[in-house]
């Protein structure tokens, strides 16, 4: 087996070379060449102008220069013309189906835990928490033990009820013989659910009420399937024949390899690609799931006579430990539950009542197995890899250090945020983002009194009232900073550095039942749960909060003071903007300041709304994706495509006024070697953290599961929406860029 791993060890070195060169090149290579240009005269400067000649906006400005597309025209493409260099520098990883800024910032994230993981246990120094972290990853990269111990510890949880599976027979023993008679459907999702945090046919959680958001309540929705697409499943195209096919025929071979007769196999697993085919034909398509329409408010009793083929009260009460949370055994038919998609449910359950049982059983078995296939011996891997090769395009496997990592960070977020926070999370960066996020709050509601002229005034007034209330959270929640709190948090995990995949099924557990602690409890308005080291940012409705955790905080997101402020602001300040702007997009309109779903809208005000939004649609609609070859989904990336264009607004006229009021508007030095005013700076700033290139697959599967446009549009539809764009670089009438007067705007 040793054999086996090496070419995969190779890729895995070459790729972790790859990206800390490119980081090395970046940060110092780059900066030494371009030092050196300026020295011997070679990077040309204007007579007249002002240059910041600091090693950071040297650093900025090779950058940017190793970025750029020079011969492409900016009012053409600017895309193109903003990440070309990028792009080519930085090809896709094989083990990756697409590649940016956003996964390479990802990676680099990765990098520093892994070495913080990897050091020695202190007993001094090392909570009990950060402990636990460094076993679990030990264990995880314990990979001899792993191949050692190969299908074994997944057979013993096969040969338990109510995990038998009836595809192997008794193959593994007349232990894992499965019994029709004893199968039981509320039994297997409950523990699917209550054990193993894997959702099958319902996603049973616990979120604050839509409508009385500080109260938590239970929620009830569909589940995913195994397939990443509803469309996978529904449409005959070539590439959805080809991805059912390698789907099968991975079933099989996965049954086949754990000890099934592969005829037996074939036969059985084409009933569960025929049961998931029509589960996903009852699924309710994204763009419909609306927060109105899911608002469907019931106790347990009213939904089970509504569904009566299911015992509603018995899966939740199975689902929920009660020794852990005693406080929740009182759990009765006048409990109150949230049932997001009673039609889908209806059809389920005329669905599986007409299935044949051991169906039923091969389904729901399948996906506790194919979520763990990763924590096997190599040989199921390489098996998983033959199937990633037809539906992600992906011709190696991610190295065991990165999965290690990303199965610690999933498992104790805050545990590992901490540990990120105190070696690379700067203190001073949150005066930086408070400016920012004060700049975008002015913005908006800037715009909203001076230039929106379709919203009444007492929507105007309401939707002042909402942007004055956002609360903005920055880099950690604070808690993750108490030793007692987190080690209390997790003292039911017992880690072992020999028993990877035990470990493992403990966190599973663990993650199974933590939604429930809030269930009795008040929603904490004013804290937030968002993991540090996550690259990204969000808005919660409920909220009414933008958070903006310390993973996002870095270079080329986040610049600092030392830096002009036009990368800030085009970079982290649109993605404050965009995040701001999602409390007033599609869905995010619909709650009111106090985070509560409520009609707060006049209807002239709504209708006005609704019909300025066709124009965005349509808008998107229209672009072609030749990667994916299929168009944009305008309805389905409605509400990011109005966040993007709203922020991208907001953020330039914070600029602005920050040029007004802290350079009494004159503009910052010029960066040497470069062409560009600040304002295009700010353009080019946007456009780099979307800087992306996709396989066909993944392409594929963004258009059909994405909420977001493919990101050459997320640059393109935007800018060429907005009139200082054009303005800036001089874009003419009926180029690409410019728009004109078939310009979308909402905000």
């Amino acid at each position: 087996m040793e054999g086996e791993t090496a070419p995969e060890a190779r890729g895995a070195a070459s790729k972790a070379t790859r990206i800390a060169l490119g980081v090395f090149v970046s940060g110092t290579v780059v900066l030494g060449t371009a030092l050196f240009l300026v020295s011997q005269g070679l990077i040309k400067f204007h007579p007249k102008q002002q240059y910041c000649l600091t090693a950071e906006c040297i650093e900025a400005a090779a950058g940017i220069l190793s970025k750029i597309n020079q011969s492409v025209d900016p009012c053409e493409n600017f895309y193109r013309f903003a990440c070309d260099g990028w792009i080519y520098n930085n090809p896709i990883p094989e083990d990756m189906s697409n590649y940016g800024v956003y996964p390479w910032l990802r990676h680099n994230v990765d990098l520093k835990l892994k070495a913080l993981l990897e050091k020695p246990i202190s007993k001094r120094r090392d909570s009990e928490a950060v402990q636990k972290a460094k076993i679990l990853y030990a264990s995880c990269m314990n990979e001899n033990k792993i191949e050692k111990a190969d299908v074994k510890p997944l057979l013993s949880v096969l040969k338990h009820s109510p995990f038998r599976w009836p595809v192997l027979e008794s193959n593994i023993g007349p232990e894992g013989l499965w019994s029709e008679r004893r199968f039981s459907l509320v039994q297997a999702l409950a523990t699917l659910r209550g054990q193993y945090s894997s959702s099958v046919f319902i996603r049973l959680y616990v979120a604050a009420d839509d409508k009385i958001s500080n109260r938590y309540i239970l929620k009830l929705d569909q589940a995913s399937l195994s397939l990443a697409s509803r469309e996978d499943y529904l449409e005959n195209t070539t590439e959805a024949k080809s991805y059912r096919d390698a789907f099968l025929q991975f079933m099989v071979d996965t049954a086949v390899l754990l000890g099934a007769n592969a005829s037996r196999a074939e036969s059985d697993m084409k009933s569960v690609l025929k049961l998931e085919i029509k589960i996903a034909e009852i699924m309710i398509p994204y763009e419909n799931r609306t927060s109105e329409v899911m608002y469907n408010k019931m106790n347990i009793s009213e939904l089970s006579a509504m569904i009566p083929q299911f015992d509603w009260l018995g899966y939740i009460k199975k689902v929920i430990d009660s020794k852990l949370y005693p406080e929740l055994k009182d759990i009765g038919p006048s409990e109150n539950v949230i049932v997001r998609v009673p039609q889908y449910f209806k059809d389920l359950f005329r669905i599986l009542e007409n299935e044949r049982k051991k169906t039923l059983a091969n389904y729901l078995v399948w996906r506790m197995v194919y979520s763990r296939l990763f924590n096997l011996s190599r040989r199921f891997q390489y098996r998983w890899l033959e199937f990633s090769r037809v539906i992600h395009g992906t011709t190696t496997l991610l190295p065991q250090w990165d999965k290690c990592v990303d199965l610690v960070e999933n498992a104790l977020p805050y545990v590992v945020g901490k540990m990120f926070v105190k070696a690379h999370f700067q203190e001073d960066k949150k005066e930086m983002m408070e400016e920012l996020t004060e700049g975008i709050r002015w913005a908006f509601i800037d715009m909203l009194e001076k230039e929106n002229d379709w919203m009444d005034s007492e929507t105007k007034r309401r939707a002042h009232e909402k942007a004055k209330a956002v609360m903005a959270k920055v880099g950690y929640p604070q808690f993750i900073m108490n030793d007692t709190y987190i080690n209390e948090d997790i003292k039911t995990l017992k880690f072992t550095e020999s028993d990877y995949f035990g470990n493992v099924l403990q966190t599973r557990k663990y993650a199974a039942q933590s939604d429930f602690y809030w269930l009795r409890k008040e929603v904490p308005k004013t804290e937030w749960f968002t993991s540090p080291t996550t690259v990204n940012a969000f808005y919660s409705a409920s909220t009414n909060q933008i958070r903006f955790p310390a993973g996002e905080l870095q270079k080329p997101f986040f610049w600092g003071t030392e830096y002009p402020r036009s990368l800030s602001y085009g970079a982290i300040g649109v993605i404050v903007g965009h995040e701001f702007t999602h409390g007033f997009d599609s869905n995010g309109r619909k709650y009111d300041k106090n985070g509560n779903l409520d009609p707060w809208w006049t209807t002239d005000s709504e209708e006005k709304f609704k019909e300025k939004t066709k124009c965005m649609i349509n808008q998107y609609n229209n672009y072609y994706w030749k990667q994916a070859g299929l168009h944009v989904k305008g309805k389905r990336t409605l509400a990011e495509n109005i966040a993007d264009n709203g922020g991208l607004r907001e953020a330039f006229r914070a600029y602005r006024k920050w040029i007004i009021e802290k350079r009494g508007g004159e503009e910052e030095p010029l960066l040497p070697g470069l062409e560009f005013t600040h304002n295009q700076l700010f353009f080019l700033s946007y456009a780099h953290v979307r800087c992306n290139s996709f396989r066909p697959e993944s392409a594929r599967e963004q258009i059909y599961t994405g909420a977001h446009s493919p990101p050459q549009f997320r640059v393109i539809g935007a800018m060429s929406n907005f009139e200082e764009f054009r303005k800036a670089f001089n874009c003419p009438a009926n180029t690409t860029m410019n728009r004109g007067a078939d310009s979308c705007r909402l905000w």
